[in-house]
């Protein structure tokens, strides 16, 4: 198939509720969050937030991130360091700590500050009715990484298949050290397109939730999930559609109940991106959001 950049979401069959957004439209788009709260939409694409020529310079200054703000893994590079670093409430807390503050000292008055202030400002935009903050944790108390940049490399595997809930059930130790205030059940996911590779990365959405699909037999596995009585819903054998966003879309959607991955990246170029999670507070008033 030959994909104009125009194109955004291919497939046959689209059975998520998906729209895409114009810059000009931002302004009349402030219940987007309602309707995700209330799961008449599963996603939104946010069209060209930044210009090539923001986007240039934001990929120059991410070019030039000490590497004590870096930390590798299976698919390539992060900073500042994600949330499932965090095993304990010592040294892998502390050593979150310490990237977030590399990764801040680093992006101080750069694109990079304004950036983050973008997105929130977006998160605003389109959240009538709640307050937006960044949680905190709850024995540093201080607030969490709001996002994480993360390096594609080519043909390392991508990301394999997985979804917000299931991120939850891995990680339990940092969710239990978020402030208790929020709503943790099907977190929404956002992310801000950098960089496409020349082939792949694209985002594929399986056309099955959580609610009827919660196990895999290793966390990296990437062919097949687990049903309760032991059957193998092989992904191959799943309808699913992908979404292939532009450099400067943000991407927001219902990636807590939706399996979801990023395919593997073909080519020299990276893909990179700049994202992490949503959610709201218990009482309905606050949209957190945060990595």
């Amino acid at each position: 198939m030959s994909l104009s950049e125009s194109t955004r979401i291919i497939g046959d069959e689209i059975f998520y509720n998906f729209i895409e957004i114009e810059m000009k439209d931002l302004p009349n788009s402030s219940d987007l969050t309602k309707q995700l709260r209330n799961n008449k939409l599963d996603g939104f694409i946010l069209k060209n937030l930044f210009t090539k020529a923001e986007i240039g310079t934001l990929l120059l200054e991410a070019s030039q991130m000490p590497q004590e703000a870096q930390l590798s893994y299976n698919a390539g590079t992060m900073f500042p360091a994600p949330f499932a670093m965090i095993q304990d409430s010592g040294d892998s807390l502390n050593l979150y700590f310490q990237y977030l503050k590399s990764f801040y000292d680093f992006i101080e008055n750069r694109s990079l500050d304004e950036m983050l202030k973008r997105i929130n400002n977006v998160f605003v935009s389109v959240s009538e009715g709640f307050k937006v903050k960044v949680p905190s944790n709850k024995i540093k108390k201080a607030p969490l990484g709001p996002g994480t940049l993360r390096v594609y490399k080519p043909n390392m595997g991508g990301l394999h298949v997985h979804c917000g809930n299931f991120f939850q059930e891995e990680s339990k130790v940092y969710y239990d050290l978020i402030e208790d205030n929020i709503d943790m059940d099907d977190q929404l996911s956002y992310f801000l397109l950098l960089q496409n590779s020349e082939a792949g990365g694209e985002l594929t959405l399986y056309d099955l939730l959580w609610k009827d699909v919660k196990k895999k037999d290793d966390p990296s596995g990437n062919e097949y999930l687990i049903k309760d009585d032991g059957t193998k819903l092989y992904l191959t054998e799943l309808r699913s559609f992908a979404l292939r966003l532009q450099p400067g879309d943000l991407l927001v959607f219902q990636g807590g109940p939706i399996w979801h991955r990023v395919e593997d990246i073909k080519g020299k170029t990276p893909r990179i991106t700049y994202g992490g999670f949503l959610n709201y507070s218990k009482d309905n008033t606050e949209l957190y959001y945060w990595s």
